[in-house]
């Protein structure tokens, strides 16, 4: 969905601009006002513009979950739906300066055309990928770039900005020994909020899920480790324990495969990494009591 060219619309004695997610208004005269006024907002004109506003809003979302999904699920995409996408300016801004991995050549991705994608690597050299029924692209989780900080200096250097967090993403390696396996896992337990509501509304802001049963909810987003058989999508939760009150309380961090538990040895690095960073966020809006309120 192309966004359509800026331009003043009239509608009698005024005339609206959609301009991002706002709409703007200029009165007959020419003068822009503050807000909407509550009449001009009745206009035919004007509710046009909000349905307009309304569904570029919705293809943007939808850009952002669908590369997001891709991201997490460690999927190849073809590179013709790149190139078919790359036009539409809400999915360019998803796109554009996106890390991509193409059979082991690894750029940002600065242009696409009907013939190929032209990726920058570290060298500054670009690298142009077919766009040919064939070949495929895929974005690289950064817990796996050993280059990492290089990567993250050279976009400094060049301004990137990505329209979604690759790059500059939290990452969590998980630790070699079972103990400090174990000592990740059991940090969250204990965090409480005095609003379960809160909880709640950071958790979906996130992007993650949140199921309440019996008592015992969690906190969860699924995640498929790159190379995994039948790419098998792992659960990642943060057990959250509510009173049956406003408040809640935080458990455990754990992992399931098809409902059953997956021990941590067996957690790959992007999984233990994406579960992590998810506990790390809602362990961070906890409520903090000062001393003081403690010993009341």
């Amino acid at each position: 969905m192309a966004e359509l060219a800026v331009e003043w619309i009239d509608a009698g004695e005024y005339q609206f601009l959609l301009d991002g997610e706002e709409i703007l208004a200029r009165n007959a005269k020419g003068k822009q006002l503050k807000t909407v006024p509550a009449k001009a907002r009745k206009l035919p004109e004007f509710e046009q513009l909000d349905a307009l506003r309304t569904a570029l809003s919705q293809h943007r979302q939808t850009c952002i979950a669908t590369v997001s999904a891709w991201f997490l699920n460690g999927q190849t995409i073809p590179t013709r739906v790149i190139s078919a996408v790359w036009h539409d300016p809400a999915w360019q801004a998803m796109l554009k300066d996106a890390i991509l991995n193409f059979d082991g050549s690894v750029g940002l991705l600065r242009d696409a055309t009907a013939d190929s994608l032209s990726l920058v690597d570290l060298d500054g050299e670009t690298v142009n990928v077919p766009v040919d029924d064939n070949s495929v692209i895929s974005l690289p989780h950064p817990i796996l770039m050993d280059d990492l900080s290089d990567w993250r200096e050279f976009a400094v250097e060049l301004s990137v900005h990505q329209g979604f967090d690759q790059l500059f993403r939290d990452t969590y390696p998980k630790p070699a020994d079972e103990a400090g396996q174990r000592e990740v896992l059991g940090k969250y337990s204990g965090g409480e909020y005095e609003k379960t509501n809160v909880l709640v509304g950071r958790s979906r802001g996130g992007g993650f899920t949140v199921d309440f049963e019996e008592g015992v909810a969690g906190v969860s987003l699924d995640v498929v480790e790159p190379g995994m058989e039948n790419n098998a999508e792992i659960t990642a939760t943060l057990e959250v324990i509510d009173s049956y009150e406003e408040s809640a309380s935080l458990g455990a961090l754990y992992f399931t495969w098809d409902g059953r538990i997956v021990p941590a040895e067996e957690v790959g690095p992007v999984v233990w990494s994406e579960g992590v960073r998810m506990a790390e966020f809602v362990f961070s809006g906890r409520t903090i009591k000062d001393n003081n309120e403690e010993n009341k």
